[in-house]
């Protein structure tokens, strides 16, 4: 409730001013009441109201001198001045002390009503404003101090272009305050409530509704403490964000730590899979894996990553006692380069492929129909060529062509058909997609002509194949 003073030499004004309006329900309560300028003066101090309603002519200090005197010593309110026709003059002279308005007597209730209204909204945006002004000194500026009028706050970072607006409605359900502050490019949300809750509801919002963007959301710290931990949170979170890009990252993640495998094991074993030329996807996947459970930060991934890549360019070529091309300075720039964790993954796996192959075709191992069959098996769904494969491995598309037909006894082609119909039916049997996205997550852009083909190879349509399985 803000506090409203009434000062009047009228005892109507007085006593009739409490009952013209519903104070309580727009916000207001009538603290006291002062027939003259001293007097009222003297309930400024004391009351702190703010709103004072005050008379223009009273006997010895008038409304706006009061008024004034409460300015230079620096208390603080809303003043409206009440005058008549006569006193207009007067009342421009109150619009230059800086009062809110002046009311013409009869009191008009619409009128006051509105007033208060405009009265209200203004001491709110003022009073978010402060806040915010506040908010941004404590959190990022000089000022150890805490937020005396909150018990709990939790800080949630976005980028500072993200739509928020979704976010904080559905927070707003939930805590007493939301704020938003921008700061070096990132917009922060703080939290303000009178007590902590658990998080999973927020994360899991976040999680459900805000996926593939970045949130930061910190703990919940003690309001009216020095708030420098809760920015030390956040600070933390956000060296995660190389490794959980475009996510939410919350102090679960911090808690979620795991024992991961060996790191030195797992490099032994790219090394077999690369001289073997097996797949290095799953080894792969397992040494990505130890970062993520040991949560290691971007610089420590890297020169990590760096040193294990050298160590295995020096293993493999001491043991197939062969000089390994490898310029060690490309692949050195393009990991401390790269600007997610996934990204240097792609880098990874491209570069540990080219040894492979390199190593495989040094050592007469690689077999390049081999090779096409299972790139074939591999990226079916593709719009695949003999002279994009061609391209692919660097031969000409018609000597591929020919050595396929010689080793294979049909064209490549036919092949390509053979392999998407048996993935077409591998769906069908497992799945209840429609067929035309059979025929797209098989290779065909044209539904007839896979219809066509199917036919051809298993003698009934799509649906009647899976009608009859």
């Amino acid at each position: 409730m803000r506090k409203v003073l009434i000062v009047d030499d009228e005892a109507s004004i007085r006593n009739g001013l409490p009952l013209i309006i519903d104070w309580e329900r727009l916000g207001y309560q009538i603290v006291g009441a002062a027939d003259n300028g001293e007097a009222g003066l003297a309930m400024i101090r004391e009351l702190k109201p703010d709103v004072v309603i005050a008379d223009i002519r009273m006997p010895g200090k008038n409304g706006l001198e009061m008024v004034q005197a409460a300015s230079e010593e620096g208390l603080l309110f809303f003043a409206i001045i009440l005058s008549g026709y006569s006193d207009f003059d007067y009342a421009k002279q109150a619009l230059q002390l800086g009062a809110v308005t002046y009311l013409l007597k009869p009191v008009d209730e619409e009128e006051l009503i509105g007033i208060l209204t405009k009265i209200d909204q203004k001491a709110k945006t003022d009073q978010q404003k402060n806040q915010k002004s506040q908010l941004m000194e404590k959190l990022f500026g000089g000022d150890p101090t805490g937020i005396k009028d909150a018990q709990a706050i939790k800080l949630l970072r976005l980028p500072e272009e993200a739509d928020a607006q979704k976010l904080v409605e559905k927070l707003q359900e939930q805590v007493a305050q939301v704020i938003t502050l921008i700061h070096r490019h990132h917009r922060y949300l703080v939290l303000l409530n009178e007590e902590r809750f658990p998080d999973e509801a927020i994360d899991a919002w976040c999680r459900k509704k805000m996926a593939h963007q970045e949130i930061l959301i910190s703990r919940w710290f003690a309001a009216q403490d020095n708030l420098k931990p809760l920015m030390i949170d956040i600070q933390t979170l956000s060296k995660l964000i190389f490794l959980f890009p475009n996510q939410v990252i919350s102090h679960h993640v911090l808690d979620t730590t795991q024992e991961a495998e060996e790191r030195s094991d797992l490099r032994e074993e790219l090394v077999k899979a690369i001289l073997a030329n097996d797949p290095l996807e799953q080894p792969l996947f397992r040494y990505y894996q130890t970062f993520y459970h040991s949560l290691a930060l971007e610089e420590e991934i890297k020169w990590q990553i760096n040193g294990d890549i050298e160590w295995l360019q020096h293993q493999i070529s001491e043991k197939v006692a062969l000089a390994i091309e490898w310029s060690t300075d490309e692949v050195h720039q393009q990991i401390f380069l790269a600007q997610t964790f996934p990204m240097l993954q792609k880098v990874i796996a491209e570069k540990l492929a080219a040894l492979q192959a390199t190593v495989a075709s040094s050592l007469n191992q690689i077999d390049i129909i081999a090779e096409l069959i299972q790139y074939t098996k591999k990226h079916y769904q593709e719009d695949l060529t003999l002279k994009k494969i061609g391209e692919h491995f660097n031969y000409n598309s018609a000597y591929l062509g020919k050595k396929f037909r010689k080793e294979t006894g049909k064209n490549y082609l036919a092949f390509l058909d053979e392999v998407r119909m048996e993935k077409a039916v591998e769906i069908l049997r497992h799945s209840n997609l429609m067929v035309y996205e059979v025929a797209e997550l098989v290779g065909y852009s044209n539904v007839d002509y896979f219809y066509k083909k199917f036919k051809q190879y298993h003698q009934v349509s799509p649906n009647e194949f899976r009608k009859n399985e």
